[in-house]
């Protein structure tokens, strides 16, 4: 193989957003004389989009974390030695590091995992919860297993920089902060919803810190004819308020449909790693109101159409909703000046040639 070889890990990386960053990265990947060799979950990717200088190794049976742990220490080392694969850097997308065949070239984290940051405490007998009970409290020990002084950590957030630096003592200087990809959401069709109601509209999954339950306690309350739409279905919950309608789940094509058919977008999710859903309504110049927490404020800083409410306080919500108004829209919010994929690579371009260099 080239001699510049990159070496990816990203075997974990299969659903949701973490698999929105794996698709995201490999877009931007510039077409140069740089070797990617990318370890990826089988069938997650269409190798017919790659670009020439990627080549993608599809990795089985590292879904556990005993079996994860084993393939970042020794497994992933071993595959290296065995093609005579000599890395020039590496690159881990999935928030901890691992080991190769070489000492002494660059190394780079994209951290995504938010979880250790939050003040939340996890209740871990809870089905819905003990997975993010270890995130906050085991997952933190295998973040510092390959942790090294002169490790890069990239993030998606001031929030998440200042986070990771004081839990694991990172120097602050080799923590950076890029934006993901984000596109203006388009439409070839609307939707007729009824022009008597102001119509909200909450794109989430289930998970219960998107805390929906914030926003049925709250719509009671709201006097002003509404609809709200949820990305949601009705299994678990008991408000059967005409006021609700659960779409289930939707594909991004209907999501883009509600965003242009809506007078708002509610967002009182209480722990989110960005919240793409900010950036998608504040393009579109909607009327948001947030939680008001780290993530909202500085994913949304600059955006004069959004109210940022307590998360955990219906009254305020109610408030907040009583005063919109119909068919109000703001100026189209626009990050292009935040740095981003291009500005990521160029980075990491930037690391590699003064490793080179020294």
């Amino acid at each position: 193989m080239s001699e510049k070889n990159i070496i990816v890990n990203a075997t974990a990386l299969r659903s949701g957003g973490a698999l929105s960053i794996l698709k995201q990265f490999l877009d931007k990947i510039p077409q140069n004389d740089y070797h990617w060799v990318v370890f990826v979950s089988p069938d997650v990717i269409n190798t017919e989009k790659l670009k020439t200088n990627v080549k993608i190794e599809e990795i089985f049976g590292v879904t556990s974390l005993h079996k994860r742990l084993w393939w970042d220490s020794i497994g992933l080392k071993k595959w290296l030695k065995n093609h005579n694969v000599r890395p020039i850097a590496t690159i881990s997308l999935q928030n901890t590091g691992f080991r190769t065949n070489v000492k002494n070239v660059p190394n780079f984290i994209y951290y995504h995992q938010p979880s250790p940051f939050y003040p939340y405490s996890w209740n871990p007998i809870s089905k819905s919860e003990r997975h993010l009970w270890f995130y906050k409290n085991i997952y933190p020990l295998f973040v510092k297993l390959f942790l090294k002084k002169n490790t890069q950590i990239l993030v998606q957030l001031d929030f998440i920089k200042k986070g990771f630096q004081k839990r694991f003592n990172h120097n602050i200087n080799n923590i950076h902060v890029f934006s993901p990809s984000f596109i203006i959401p388009q439409t070839n069709s609307s939707l007729n919803l009824s022009d008597k109601n102001i119509n909200l509209f909450y794109p989430s999954s289930k998970v219960f810190y998107k805390n929906h339950n914030v926003l049925f306690n709250a719509l009671p309350k709201v006097s002003k004819p509404i609809k709200v739409y949820f990305t949601i279905d009705n299994n678990n919950f008991l408000n059967t308020s005409q006021d609700i309608i659960f779409l289930g789940s939707q594909s991004y094509d209907n999501v883009c449909k509600y965003y242009y058919a809506c007078d708002a977008v509610l967002f009182p999710s209480y722990m989110e790693t960005f919240g793409l859903p900010l950036l998608e309504a504040a393009s579109l110049g909607l009327p948001i109101i947030a939680a008001d927490l780290p993530y909202a404020r500085e994913v949304l800083r600059g955006y004069e159409g959004v109210t940022f409410i307590p998360h955990d306080d219906p009254e305020l919500w109610a408030k907040a909703i009583n005063n919109l108004q119909k068919d109000k829209k703001f100026k189209p919010f626009n990050i292009e000046n935040r740095p981003g994929w291009t500005e990521l690579f160029n980075f990491v371009f930037s690391k590699i040639e003064h490793n080179v260099n020294i």
